[in-house]
């Protein structure tokens, strides 16, 4: 599935989204009359943890209530899925759910609970691509080059993630699988040890996140092959896809949303779709997304149920496909 959300998923003229929120309010006058807690599956500080903690802040403000984010992080999000899928179904405890909560029930034995029966859609956040970087050191200099290369020398080639199961080793695998490659994987306790290998050249690539890849990037200490997006992005309109170069037709990018535990009430789900949706119309909100190397994406609850049922389709045949489990 290509996720084009942005071209899907249109923000609302004012005028549609206070009629909207209006809607959602006469079902949910009083809510929320406490602090609203979300639950971010990893460490403070990554990517996931500060475009929460940005909306969150925008969000507060708008209901004047508090909005805390708690951070749990372990057993690569699962945990803190966990967490809150036996939360009370009263809208005060979200979850942050993207990518790599699709893949789950495909790489974890004994999940513990179902990404799509136990929670209810609030709102997609947004998107961002991986970039594939390569050690400078490598002697092929495109992404055309680095696959010739690997197909002559099948084995030779090696990637870094941030673990078995992670969201860059399923996409990588991915790749190779498109590009018919044989390219070796190296599993790391997390993506800044696979990056210092790369940079230092003990591995050949890896697919980084935007925020990161740049910065590297820009001070030379890696060199960008392709962007993993659909479209080029417009935060760097320079840099090609791997869908332009080859394979044709690959894409992974990795989208961040908002569920609650099932059972919500329908008014209290629509009350917060429309108020992060504002939060994301922000300027403020908007400019630090493109800092991250994001995109915010505009959703209903529905269309964002039915792409985490596609998403977790999609992701499950690659999955099993590669024979995949998580450490």
């Amino acid at each position: 599935m290509k996720i084009k959300l942005k071209a899907n998923f249109k923000f609302p003229g004012l005028a549609v989204l206070a009629m909207s929120l209006f809607s959602a309010a006469a079902g949910a006058q009083d809510f929320p009359n406490k602090p609203i807690h979300i639950v971010v599956p990893f460490a403070p500080g990554g990517g996931t943890d500060v475009l929460t903690r940005i909306l969150a802040q925008q969000v507060s403000e708008e209901f004047k209530q508090q909005v805390v984010v708690d951070n749990k992080p372990g057993a690569g999000g699962a945990l803190g899925a966990g967490i809150v899928a036996k939360a009370p179904a009263d809208g005060y405890t979200l979850y942050v759910a993207s990518t790599a909560t699709a893949m789950m029930p495909s790489l974890y034995k004994n999940l513990g609970f179902d990404p799509i029966a136990d929670f209810a859609p609030i709102a997609l956040i947004g998107t961002s691509p991986f970039i594939l970087i390569a050690t400078n050191s490598l002697p092929a200099k495109t992404l055309p080059e680095m696959i010739a290369l690997a197909k002559a020398k099948p084995g030779t080639l090696s990637y870094g993630s941030a673990g078995t199961g992670s969201v860059n080793h399923v996409t990588m695998e991915l790749f190779k699988v498109m590009a018919g490659v044989d390219i070796l994987h190296v599993p790391y306790k997390g993506s800044s040890a696979a990056l210092a290998d790369v940079i230092g050249g003990q591995v050949s690539m890896m697919m980084d996140t935007v925020i990161s890849a740049t910065q590297q990037v820009k001070s030379n200490t890696v060199r960008a092959l392709a962007s993993t997006s659909a479209e080029r992005s417009p935060l760097s309109p320079d840099l090609p896809t791997i869908s332009e170069l080859g394979p044709k037709g690959y894409e992974a990018t990795v989208w961040y949303g908002l569920v609650a535990p099932k059972g919500i009430p329908d008014a209290v789900a629509q009350k917060l779709n429309m108020q992060f949706n504002k939060a994301l119309g922000s300027p403020a909100v908007r400019q630090r997304f493109a800092t991250l190397g994001a995109e915010p994406v505009f959703s209903t609850t529905a269309d964002f149920g039915k792409l985490i049922v596609s998403e977790e389709k999609k992701w499950t045949g690659i999955i099993k496909g590669a024979n995949i489990r998580a450490e």
